[in-house]
């Protein structure tokens, strides 16, 4: 969600966080806490994913 500028401030008080970090580049944050910098974005959501099922808050789709 967001931009490089805003992203991090617009997702400080969500659970998750999917913030553009450059060109074709994605940081995941757990929290405020950064989990991973520079994801390329073709394997962003799938990283995302895994952070989601790893904490527990993946349900998987109907």
């Amino acid at each position: 969600m967001g931009c490089i500028v805003n992203g991090p401030g617009e997702m400080a008080d969500a659970d998750f966080g999917y913030v553009g970090s450059g060109p074709g580049k994605i940081t995941l944050y757990r929290g405020k806490e950064v989990v991973k910098k520079s994801v390329d974005s073709e394997v962003a959501v799938d990283e995302l994913i895994d952070l989601l099922k790893e904490s527990g808050a993946w349900v998987e789709p109907a």
